[in-house]
C-alpha cells in the first residue's frame, strides 16, 4: 500500500514539475532538483558582483524575507524576555545555532515554528522551517568568494511523504529566490571625494567602458589583477560582471568593448564617467532636476518609473542612489510600502547672456537644434570640451541625456 502511494505521489509531482517548467521561464540562476519517494531537493547557485559581507548582510535580515523569499509573508523573532514588546522584536533577537523563529506562510496562515540550525558570518546560514502542518524544509545558503564577487548557493531538502511539497513550483516560484535577493543587496559604495580627484588627475585616463575592456581582456587570459587593481568600486564590479558574461558566452567579448579596447588615452585628463563628488551638479549634467538631499531625488524617479517613466531612474549616474531607488520600487510593487509623496521640483535659474561659444554658434547660422545634433556627434567622439563649455545648464543636460541614450542604442 505505502509502495503503491509512494508511486501515485511520484508520478503526480513529475506531472506537475514538467508542466511547471514547460512555462515561460525568466531565470538567471544555475538550477537543479532531485526527487526520489520520501525525499526531495533542491538547489539554486548564483553569482553577485559584491563582496560576500554585503550579500549576508540581506541573507541574514529576517525582517526582509517577504520581499525575496517566495512563499513566506513574513517571519517573526522568538525572544525570551518578560516584556512583551520585546518578544517578537529584532533589536532583541540574536541570530544563533538554537534560536527559534515563527513563519507565517500566507495571510491566513498561522504562525509555524522554526529554528536556526547553523550561522558562520559571511559563509554559512542553515535554518529549518515549516510552511504547513505537514510540511517543513532544511533551507542552507552557502556563500563563497570568487574573482567575480560573491557565489551563492541556495539548498532545500525535506524528508517524509510530504517531500514533494518542496518541488512543487519549483520552476514558476522557488527557483527565483536569488534573483529576487538581487534587487535588494546594496551596491558597491563609490570612491570617496579624495580618492576620485587623485584618480582622476593623475597620469592618462582611459573612459569606464575602456577600462572595463582591457580588464575583460586581460581576465580572459588568467590574470584578475588589472581587474582587482580598479580603484573605483562600481567599475570593478561591472568589469567582473562582464568576464561572467563574456565566459559564459564562449569568451567572446561584447563589439563595444571590442571597439573600447582601441580607444586612447587622454593625459592628465579626467574620464567622463568619474564620480562626482556634487550631487546637485551630477544632476544637472545628466538631465534630472536639483534637490535638497538624496530622498527627494530618489521619490521624484521612483514616482517618475511608477508612472511609466524608467528615464529619469536610469539617468542617475551614481550607483548606490540607483540601486536604493530600484530596490524602494520593488518595495512598493510588493506592497511593502506606501508611493513616497512627489517632491517640489526647483527650477534652475537660467545664466543670462550667451557664452562666448554660444554666441559662435548664433552667429554662425546654427539653431538650437542644429547645435545639440553637432555637439551630441562631437561627444560620441569624445570631445566634451565644448560641451562642458556651455553655460547653459539646460541645454548642456540635453546633450548629455542625448550622448548617453545614443551611447545605449549603440550598445543594444
Amino acid at each position: 500500500m505505502v509502495l503503491i502511494l509512494s508511486i501515485s505521489v511520484f508520478i503526480l509531482v513529475t506531472t506537475l514539475f514538467i508542466l511547471d517548467m514547460n512555462r515561460d521561464q525568466n531565470i538567471n540562476s544555475n538550477v537543479s532538483t532531485y526527487f526520489q519517494p520520501l525525499f526531495a531537493e533542491t538547489i539554486v547557485s548564483h553569482n553577485y558582483a559584491v563582496r560576500p559581507e554585503l550579500v549576508w548582510q540581506e541573507i541574514t535580515k529576517l525582517s526582509d524575507y517577504n520581499f525575496w523569499f517566495p512563499g513566506i509573508l513574513r517571519i517573526l523573532p522568538v525572544v525570551d524576555t518578560d516584556r512583551f514588546v520585546h518578544q517578537y522584536s529584532f533589536d532583541k533577537f540574536q541570530l544563533a545555532p538554537g534560536s527559534s523563529i515563527k513563519v507565517r506562510p500566507f495571510s491566513l496562515s498561522p504562525l509555524f515554528a522554526g529554528r536556526v540550525i547553523s550561522v558562520r558570518a559571511n559563509k554559512k546560514l542553515s535554518m529549518e522551517l515549516r510552511f504547513n502542518p505537514f510540511h517543513k524544509e532544511t533551507i542552507i545558503f552557502d556563500l563563497e568568494q570568487i574573482p567575480e564577487g560573491t557565489s551563492v548557493t541556495c539548498t532545500r531538502f525535506s524528508k517524509g511523504v510530504f517531500s514533494w511539497m518542496s518541488i512543487l513550483g519549483f520552476a514558476n516560484k522557488k527557483s527565483k529566490i536569488l534573483d529576487n535577493l538581487g534587487y535588494l543587496i546594496p551596491e558597491e559604495e563609490a570612491l570617496s571625494d579624495d580618492q576620485a580627484s587623485a584618480t582622476t588627475d593623475a597620469g592618462p585616463q582611459y573612459s569606464r567602458e575602456a577600462i572595463i575592456a582591457r580588464s575583460v581582456q586581460a581576465g580572459l587570459d588568467g590574470n584578475m589583477d588589472m581587474i582587482n587593481a580598479i580603484p573605483d568600486k562600481p567599475t570593478r564590479g561591472m568589469a567582473k560582471a562582464m568576464l561572467v558574461q563574456t565566459k559564459r558566452k564562449g569568451g567572446v567579448m561584447p563589439d563595444h568593448l571590442v571597439k573600447a579596447l582601441s580607444e586612447e588615452p587622454a593625459e592628465g585628463q579626467p574620464t567622463e564617467d568619474k564620480v562626482s563628488s556634487n550631487k546637485k551638479t551630477e544632476n544637472i549634467d545628466s538631465g534630472l532636476p536639483s534637490f535638497d538631499d538624496q530622498e527627494q531625488l530618489i521619490s521624484f524617479v521612483v514616482n517618475k518609473a511608477l508612472d511609466g517613466d524608467d528615464e529619469p531612474l536610469n539617468a542617475i549616474g551614481d550607483k548606490v542612489t540607483r540601486g536604493k531607488a530600484k530596490a524602494l520600487m520593488v518595495k512598493i510593487k510588493r506592497g511593502a510600502l506606501e508611493r513616497p509623496q512627489m517632491p517640489e521640483v526647483k527650477q534652475e535659474p537660467s545664466i543670462p547672456g550667451p557664452s562666448a561659444i554660444e554666441t559662435l554658434n548664433v552667429d554662425n547660422g546654427n539653431s538650437e537644434s542644429e547645435l545639440i545634433e553637432r555637439l551630441v556627434a562631437a561627444g560620441l567622439d569624445g570631445n566634451m570640451d565644448e560641451i562642458n563649455a556651455l553655460d547653459d545648464r539646460v541645454l548642456r543636460g540635453k546633450i548629455k541625456a542625448a550622448i548617453v541614450k545614443a551611447k545605449r542604442a549603440a550598445t543594444n
